[in-house]
């Protein structure tokens, strides 16, 4: 329905909001509303006498004993499952959601709620068990809420006010997420078992006798015991109506890739499943961007790479283009999670696979008996090799993977590989440069790198955070770490244990805790699938099927399929990732793509924990180095591919790409100094974060532009030496004039933008924070009331070789960035978007008159 629509605020259905214009301020002031509170009924005796009716019909009648299919379990009654929704919010209510009353259930009568959801519409629906002999008891306490109260108070009211409909509902409600109930597929089911272990071991019982495949291990949590049943989703259903009141919902547990391993005994083969998925698959146009793969060379006869494969070359043609890696190859692994991410969940579907991107292959590893590659010339080959790529498929849009690394060079100061590719992604490898072709204007690319490996061995050793490997420390490249949700053990087990569990950073990432964080980046900066370490009862931990991704092989007649782990996996996911989003906003720069990905990266719930506290502001026993010391481990979170690509009505991205000349020469001739700066008028949403007063809100805000490296002697411990041109951002304050905030600029600049702020308790990193790289990003969490006073944001110079370096001549060149700005407030039914909408729009009538 249309109202459905409107009240669904967090749909990502709107494109993002580009700032370029806004140069001036602009100013919108809206009072906020205020709600007077009142009785939701107008007439209770008829809203009682409604949830009655709907009771009735939604318990229906009891079964006949001979016609009870439902198993006896001891300590569960007989019963039905009913569901109960809340009443919607008022339209311009402030309330982020009607909520399913905390007291509906009736512990002495075994009414329980099962499990709820929070809907769209921002209504909450609740699955409550009814035992038989509860039903009478039921009805009379709604019937005792309708009744005339007198003077007293309303029996129940909390209960039942805000319930708005009863209804019956199916078995299949237990099921979170979307499940296919057609679907033959056998696959491990996760029954969230409420009381117990005890009553979990009677559901695991009855399974059983209904000769369904139980598990024997368990997840134990506060009143809730996960049992793993193996079946399909029909049947899995079929068994949990006969139990109904014992399951509180059912997942599809964590899929593990050894089914599709499996090349002993009957039954479907790795040939088949790669044959079932390559008949699904629909290639991507011919005029989308695609991913280059730096590895190894590739299958490219194998079925699941044929439909996006569009070039395959090697840095040297006598090494052919196959891909030479032992045990399953490794290039063609890549190539495929680029093209499709984790194979698994796509072999366990049975949709259309629609391939959005292609991918390239360039072998960038010399095979058995060539000379190898030795590492003083990674830098050469890796540059050789983008050219060659680019001279043979020129003008297409595209970004290089890198998914290996080297432990030759410590990862705490630039390398000759890591200033490599900063060139790469600068365009400033050797030709790049065109005759009066400005630095603004050479090519730029998009680079994705491993942030590299730790090898197995004692827990001990594994899990304490471990520094990078070169080249991930480059500064333009977006460094890869890894997370993992894959913690199911293999069936059946031996004694081993997940080294993480699900949500944690993967005991193969490595990141920057270690290294100085004055003088490198922080990094990883985001997080993809790399799956996890199993470790057996000695804690020794390693790589395990059970726990890996699945990927194409590159033996396509022995083995097409092979597990896939560590972050080359997840620069492969990441590929993945990047493949859709520039094909998705083609036309903005690769700075900008990076920035996106960062700015759409959340922190899954057991890291978010570490940074954010129970109030409106970070975590305050963490101070802000301590919070970098977390990111630096993690990285700002894991990428959302959908709120990269689109805003919603209460999640906006600005975006801003512009041209910069930070430095001129000074009136002496002989130094440079500081030239430009731009400062933003923001088209704010101001009246949408009064309107929401005290809640928390969100801000993002992130800085992405390329600089040109400078390997010199100092580089190592002068940031401002390495880089081009260096870039900070600064918001103005709440309470600060126009003047008094560009005066405030202008003094932060010599001070490399490291002016404390009273204000900036509100920031995760806070301005001291910003140190090295060519990627800023922090975010600010408060009071939404005052980031309303937040409107304008500055983009200055601080400095660089361009600057210092005059004989250079390079001290009048431009650079260019990318800022991106998001406000979120996800748990709210508020309109962010279209107040920014409005003032972009009026900005542009203002500027071209009619006539």
């Amino acid at each position: 329905m249309a109202g459905a629509d409107e009240e669904d605020y967090g749909a990502r259905d709107r494109p993002h909001i580009s700032i370029n214009a806004f140069r001036e301020a602009t100013q919108y002031e809206y009072p906020s509303r205020r709600q007077e509170r009142r009785p939701l009924r107008e007439d209770y005796a008829a809203h009682a006498n409604a949830l009655l009716n709907q009771l009735t019909h939604a318990l229906g009648g009891l079964p006949a004993p001979p016609a009870d299919t439902r198993l006896q379990i001891e300590g569960l009654k007989p019963g039905t499952v009913i569901e109960i929704s809340t009443r919607p919010p008022e339209d311009g209510s402030r309330t982020k959601a009607a909520k399913v009353p905390a007291a509906l259930d009736f512990p002495t009568q075994d009414i329980v709620v099962l499990r709820t959801e929070r809907r769209d519409d921002r209504t909450e629906s609740a699955l409550v068990f009814v035992p038989d002999d509860a039903r009478t008891f039921l009805q009379g306490r709604i019937t005792n809420y309708g009744s005339d109260p007198g003077n007293a108070r309303r029996p129940d009211l909390d209960r039942f006010e805000v319930v708005e409909t009863i209804a019956s509902v199916s078995v299949r409600s237990l099921f979170v997420g979307d499940v296919d109930f057609t679907v033959p597929d056998v696959v491990w089911w996760e029954f969230w078992v409420r009381n117990g272990p005890s009553w979990a071991d009677r559901v695991a019982e009855r399974a059983r006798a209904a000769e369904l495949d139980v598990h024997a291990d368990r997840l134990f949590f506060p009143d809730t015991t996960v049992v793993f049943v193996h079946g399909a989703a029909s049947v899995i259903a079929a068994f949990a109506s006969r139990v109904p009141g014992a399951i509180n919902e059912i997942r599809r547990a964590l899929g593990t890739i050894e089914p599709f391993l499996d090349r002993s005994g009957p039954g479907l083969d790795q040939h088949d499943w790669v044959a079932e998925l390559a008949q699904r698959v629909v290639r991507a146009p011919d005029d989308k961007s695609v991913v280059c793969a730096l590895d190894t060379g590739v299958a490219a006869d194998h079925l699941l790479i044929v439909p996006g494969l569009k070039g395959a070359w090697a840095y040297d043609a006598a090494w052919q283009t196959d891909d030479h890696a032992p045990d399953g190859g490794h290039g063609t692994g890549i190539a495929s999670l680029i093209l499709y991410g984790d194979l698994e969940p796509h072999m366990n579907g049975a949709q259309p696979v629609e391939l959005t991107h292609g991918v390239e292959s360039m072998k960038l590893l010399p095979p058995k008996g060539f000379p190898p590659t030795k590492p003083p010339s990674y830098g050469v080959v890796t540059q050789g090799a983008v050219a060659q790529v680019e001279i043979e498929r020129p003008g297409v849009i595209r970004s290089f993977c890198l998914a290996n690394s080297a432990i030759d060079f410590s990862s705490s100061r630039p390398s000759t590989w890591s200033g490599a590719l900063d060139q790469v992604a600068a365009g400033s490898m050797p030709g790049d440069a065109a005759q009066g072709l400005p630095a603004s204007a050479a090519p730029k690319r998009f680079i994705i790198v491993a942030a590299g490996n730790v090898a197995g061995g004692m827990l001990a050793d594994v899990v304490p955070s471990q520094p990078l490997e070169d080249p991930s420390q480059s500064w333009n490249a977006l460094t890869i770490g890894g997370i993992t949700r894959k913690d199911q053990i293999p069936a059946p087990p031996p004694a081993l244990e997940p080294v993480v569990p699900a949500n944690h950073r993967s005991p193969f990432s490595r990141g920057s805790q270690s290294l100085p964080d004055d003088l490198t980046p922080i990094k990883p900066e985001v997080l993809f699938e790399a799956g996890n370490m199993l470790s057996d009862n000695s804690g020794f931990c390693g790589w395990h099927p059970a726990v890996s991704l699945l990927a194409a092989g590159s033996d396509v007649v022995v083995e097409p399929l092979v597990p896939f782990w560590a972050t080359s996996a997840a620069a492969g996911v990441a590929g993945n990732f990047v493949g859709q989003l520039q094909a998705a906003l083609m036309e903005l720069w690769p700075e900008t793509h990076r920035a996106l990905a960062i700015d759409s990266a959340t922190w899954p719930q057991p890291i978010r924990k570490k940074l954010i506290g129970t109030g409106a502001h970070w975590k305050t026993t963490n101070s802000k180095a301590d919070r970098q010391k977390i990111l630096r481990e993690v990285g700002y979170g894991v990428p959302d591919i959908g709120r990269a690509i689109l805003s919603a009505r209460n999640d906006v991205t600005l975006v801003a790409e512009a041209e910069i000349q930070p430095y001129a020469v000074g009136k002496d001739g002989r130094t440079g100094v500081f030239n430009e700066m731009h400062f933003y008028d923001l088209p704010w949403p101001r009246a949408a974060l009064e309107q929401l007063e005290n809640e928390i809100v969100t801000m993002k805000v992130t800085l992405s532009y390329f600089i040109e490296p400078n390997l010199t002697g100092r580089a190592a411990t002068r940031p401002d030496t390495y880089r081009s041109f260096g870039l900070r951002f600064a918001m103005k304050k709440r309470t600060e004039t126009d003047a008094a905030f560009r005066a405030r600029i202008n003094a932060a600049q010599d001070r490399d933008g490291t002016t404390a702020d009273k204000e900036a308790d509100c920031w995760l990193l806070g301005p001291k924070a910003v140190q090295a790289g060519s990627l800023h990003c922090d975010l600010w969490r408060g009071h939404a009331v005052d980031l309303a006073g937040h409107d304008a944001v500055a983009v200055y110079p601080v400095g660089g070789w361009w600057k210092s370096h005059l004989g250079q001549q390079r001290v009048t060149d431009k650079g260019r960035y990318a800022l991106v700005i998001s406000i979120a407030a996800p748990e709210h039914a508020i309109d962010l978007y279209t107040e920014i909408e409005n003032a972009v729009q009026l900005k542009a009538d203002v500027e071209i008159p009619a006539g």
